[in-house]
This record gives C-alpha cells, structure tokens and sequence, in this order.
C-alpha cells in the first residue's frame, strides 16, 4: 500500500519544481509500511525514492520523525520525471546503495546472499520468535510490494491472494517436507510446491487377538485413543473416498476410520520427529 505525505509550505508552490535540490521539510504522521509518494501544497504526488536509489521498502519514514526531502529530475531514477529523494527521517531505516568497494556499507539483502539465504529459502528454527528478515511458513497472504523479492521468487505457487496486491505463503506448520521429484519418477506426476496425502496404516485395536489383516494391538479401543496409542495422525477421510476397514468377518467392510472396538482404527503413519519453526526468507 502506497503511503501519500503531504505538507505545506509557508510560501506555497504555484508548480511542481522543475529542478533539482528543491528541499522539503516535514513532520511525518504515520510510518510507511512500503512504498511512498509525496504531495506539496495540494499538488500532484511524486514517488519517494531512498538513498540507494531503490522506491522505498517500508519503514524508511516513522511516525513523528522529521523528514527531509530534496527534489530530483533526471535519468536515473523514475524515468526522469520529477522524483524525491529521501535524505533523512529520525528513527526511520537509511536506504544504501549495494557495496562495491571493500568500506563501503552493505545491504541487508547482500547480508543474506552472504550469509547463504536467499528470498525464497526455507529453514527451521529451534527458537520459537521470527527473526528480521524471516517471517512463518504459515500460510499467510501478504504485500506483493513489501515482500517483493520474495513475491518474485516464488509467485503465486501457493496461492494468489487477493490476484493484484497480496500472494500466500506456503503453510509448513505440521507438515513434512519431501523433495520435488523433477522427472526422476520416483514420485511422478507431483507439480512443483503442491501437498500429499499421507500414506493410511490400520490396526487392530482389541486387548488380547488381531482381527482380519491386522498383526497390531492396543488396550486403547476407540478411535482417537488408539490413534494416540499406536502413534498414527488423525486425517480427512474426504482424503480416502473409496477406502473401507474389514473385520473379523472378511466380507464386512466399515467406513473409516473404524468401528466398534472389535473392528480396527485407522491412521496416518509418521516417522519419529521434532517440532521446530518453519521459516521463509523475504
């Protein structure tokens, strides 16, 4: 969402400047969440562009801070059409160019190449916080404009969000992850970021005998008890449209996930694992 300042001058602007250098003081009200423009006087806005030469990002203005701006026409930045550049803002991010010599200063983004993140990357956390620069593999819609580069790393892969301003992350929270099979076959016909069902396990669930195909047993004879006690998930059976559970009597089947004590539960088979944040850089 594109933040609007305006001010007003003591000797007000008949125009829009037509040079550069033309400095602008104001008090900001509110804190740019991404990119910005401003408006003197009433007249038309112009796009805000940092000292880097990039739009802004979002913080760069904060709310009560004392913002300088300084007017800028030519080639370089919005296609040389009038353009202000942000000089400073008390308590907001300075914008700087990408290093190119050994004392200059470096980006946040040239930080994560460096340190081998890149927009895009997945890790997990044994912290439970989000750190900068990351934010959860939640399933969240969010700004095609704030995260850009991430929003260009990965698209619409996982949803579209709103279709203009928003896109979705992917949702990790409970899941595992498994390699995208690329025309190997191991695991054929899988589109790039898409989920898998996990793979039914049934068991008996009487105290002393199995029943039918099963070998396992537990004490625990209902269906969400006995899912705790053999360690399976719980799942949809929207998953498993056409998949019943046989008992003792080989020609009687049941819908899952089972029924009565006698006659099996079902589940949905894990590895032994560990809960951990599940985190995405932008």
């Amino acid at each position: 969402m594109t933040t609007t300042y305006t001010a007003s001058n003591s000797l007000p602007f008949a125009a829009l400047p037509t040079t550069n250098g033309v400095v602008q003081y104001f008090r900001a009200t509110m804190t740019n969440p991404a990119d910005a423009t401003y408006a003197p006087d009433g007249l038309a806005a112009a796009p805000i562009y940092g000292l880097g030469g990039q739009l802004l990002q979002g913080d760069e203005i904060v709310a009560g801070g004392n913002v300088t701006l300084v007017s800028h026409i030519g080639p370089m930045l919005n296609g040389g059409a009038l353009c202000w550049v942000l000089i400073s803002s008390d308590g907001g991010a300075q914008q700087v160019a990408n290093a190119t010599r050994s004392q200059h200063a470096v980006t946040l983004g040239q930080i994560s190449i460096a340190s081998g993140a890149a927009p895009g990357d997945v890790k997990f956390s044994a912290a439970n916080s989000v750190p900068a620069g990351w934010l959860k593999a939640d399933g969240a819609e969010v700004s095609r404009s704030t995260f850009s580069a991430l929003f260009a790393a990965i698209g619409t892969t996982y949803g579209a969000g709103d279709g203009s301003t928003t896109f979705v992350l992917p949702d990790l929270r409970g899941e595992f992850i498994r390699g995208f099979d690329d025309g190997r076959g191991i695991d054929a016909g899988r589109a790039f970021g898409s989920s898998q069902k996990g793979t039914l396990h049934p068991y008996d669930t009487t105290d002393n005998k199995a029943n039918g195909i099963w070998s396992a047993s537990t004490t625990q004879n209902s269906g969400a008890a006995s899912q705790v006690a053999m360690g399976v998930d719980p799942y949809s059976t929207t998953d498993y449209p056409t998949v019943t559970v046989g008992g003792v009597d080989a020609t009687v089947n049941y819908a899952l996930p089972g029924l009565a004590g006698d006659r099996g539960y079902s589940g949905v088979a894990r590895p032994r694992n560990i809960a951990l944040l599940a985190l995405i850089k932008y």
